[in-house]
């Protein structure tokens, strides 16, 4: 599902009516229908804090306020009493709020036309009356000023307390004051119970404040059309999209009846130092329970006995500080001829070791590989590769661009050199910049993880998952998953045509397979979340959900 940002909005709102041909009033009408539907099913389930089933509209003078006029008088056709706030300067209004104000007019709505410096002391003069909902229809997609003096005042007015614990709020497409495309507050913004945006979920939505403030968000079909050149994953115009549940189908092969441990590939996770063992039981344990057909763990011999007990299915290769020089080395080398998928990091340390089981993964032979292989660099690799550039370009190189890591904010500040708030200012951009950088996919892991892959436009946003995924091991899980979408996703290719890979299609598959990945892991959250609470919760419960999930 492509996740529109503002300007977006605009182009998909123009192409509608300009080349489709349907006109801004058809679906303005159909726009408000469906906030005035939304209104009455919370006065029929009795959603109003006051108990009262009155609404105001607070509207500015554009069309997300017309928006808001409209379907206030569609609310007094259907028998409920509705009254209109607008604010701003006359000289200023719409030809469409125009339209909508004489309508409502006609019908006999009580309107009251305040300055943006009075909003404020209205509002609170129409508290006496005790309307049970409100509408926020002051500001639209477009905005992209920060919210000063009197509109300052007026949506600080509807979020003080005294005034909003009585009220439910509803936004009108977008919480005024919301940065529909990066999701951050413009100076303030109105905190709603609910949101019924139009046409496409916008990304400013589901990213930082605006998630919180949009409340529940509710999307609704009104007829927009969206331009072929945003549907297109080969558009030159970066694009957002999501996945949904029936977007998992297709993601994984079907298991042939045929088929052998051998055929949903083969996996090697290179992790654990001296007596750290979680972290490779969890990433070998997720893959398996993903559908992987061999998983094989390269640690510390420390760790040995303790992962054979605790994951018998898993094949263990193991090296020791003494012993890690030609032996070790022609092991590890051996260990990556056998993989389809090479996962490099969890719980590996950032040592003298470490650092040399890293150089010789990016710089072994895979020559031999008809397929080609996919490199997974997670936690301490991602640490090692922040301190050894290079190695990023040469593993991009060498596996033809098949490289993914899974930075978590800290470690993406390292690896990309941009502090933290410069990456919180557009998550998806910063990934995406990364890797155009070094030629890779980049798994971006915050409460929204945002995935990006080199030379392509999508960026991937997950919308599944909850807090109780914010505990030690919960990423070791999800390089597990991604490890055994990846092994099964190299399947569908030819063996005797890996240049597939280096297709257009070919990356945005990629691309979608690690949201897939992604998504299953949220999803597996919140399934685990649902039997043991977000605060019992670890990390072993998402790998048992995710066999109910699959």
């Amino acid at each position: 599902m492509l996740l529109l940002t503002g300007r977006q909005s605009k182009l998909t709102d123009e192409y509608t009516q300009n080349r489709i041909g349907i006109p801004g009033l058809v679906l303005m009408e159909r726009a408000a229908l469906k906030v005035a539907e939304h209104v009455e099913h919370l006065i029929r389930t009795g959603n109003s804090p006051s108990g009262s089933d009155a609404v105001l509209a607070v509207a500015g003078m554009g069309n997300n306020g017309a928006d808001a006029v409209a379907a206030a008088r569609i609310l007094v056709c259907h028998g409920i009493h509705a009254e209109v706030i607008l604010v701003g300067d006359p000289e200023k209004m719409t030809e469409s709020m125009e339209t909508q104000l004489r309508i409502a007019n006609e019908i006999g709505i009580n309107v009251e036309m305040t300055s943006p410096d009075n909003a404020a002391s209205c509002l609170y003069a129409y508290k006496k009356k005790h309307f049970g909902y409100l509408l926020d229809g002051i500001f639209g997609v477009g905005l992209a000023r920060e919210v000063s003096g009197g509109y300052k005042n007026l949506i600080a007015a509807m979020n003080d307390r005294l005034y909003s614990d009585d009220i439910y709020k509803i936004a009108v497409d977008v919480p005024s004051g919301i940065d529909s495309d990066t999701g951050r507050i413009l100076g303030c913004a109105v905190r709603c119970d609910d949101t019924v945006t139009f046409g496409t979920m916008k990304y400013g939505l589901t990213v930082d404040s605006g998630r919180e403030y949009a409340g529940r968000i509710f999307t609704e079909d009104i007829g927009l059309v969206i331009p072929p050149s945003l549907e297109s994953f080969e558009s030159e115009e970066t694009c957002y999209r999501c996945l949904e549940e029936k977007d998992l189908t297709g993601l994984l092969p079907y298991r042939d009846p045929a088929s052998n441990k051998g055929t949903y590939g083969k996996i090697l996770i290179i992790a654990g130092n001296d007596d750290i063992y979680g972290a490779a039981y969890l990433s070998a344990a997720a893959a398996y329970g993903t559908g992987a057909g061999l998983v094989k763990v390269f640690t510390s011999e420390k760790n040995r006995d303790n992962l054979m007990r605790m994951l018998p299915e898993a094949m263990v290769s193991t090296f020791t500080k003494d012993d890690f020089g030609d032996a070790g080395i022609q092991r590890l080398r051996e260990d990556i001829a056998w993989a389809d998928v090479i996962v490099c990091g969890p719980g590996l340390g950032t040592g003298e070791n470490a650092v040399k089981i890293l150089k010789e993964t990016v710089s072994a032979d895979i020559s031999g590989s008809k397929r080609g292989k996919t490199l997974i660099l997670d936690a301490d690799a991602i640490n090692i590769a922040a301190s050894e550039r290079e190695l990023l370009g040469e593993a991009s190189l060498k596996f033809k661009g098949r490289v993914v890591i899974t930075p978590h904010m800290l470690e993406m500040s390292r690896i990309s050199g941009e502090d933290i708030d410069s990456i919180r200012e557009n998550r998806g951009l910063a990934a995406k910049r990364l890797a155009e950088e070094y030629n890779i996919a980049v798994v971006l892991k915050d409460a929204r993880t945002h995935m990006a892959v080199w030379d392509c436009s999508e960026i991937f946003v997950n919308m599944s998952g909850n807090p109780g995924m914010s505990k030690g091991g919960s990423g070791d899980v999800l390089t597990g998953i991604i490890a055994a979408f990846l092994a099964q996703w190299r399947y569908v290719f030819d063996e005797n045509d890996i240049t597939e890979y280096e297709s257009d299609t070919a990356k945005y598959h990629f691309l979608k397979v690690i949201a897939g990945a992604v998504y299953l892991h949220g999803l597996a959250g919140d399934k685990a979340a649902a039997v043991k609470g977000q605060y019992g919760m670890m990390a072993g419960d998402i790998i048992d959900a995710i066999k109910e999930v699959m």
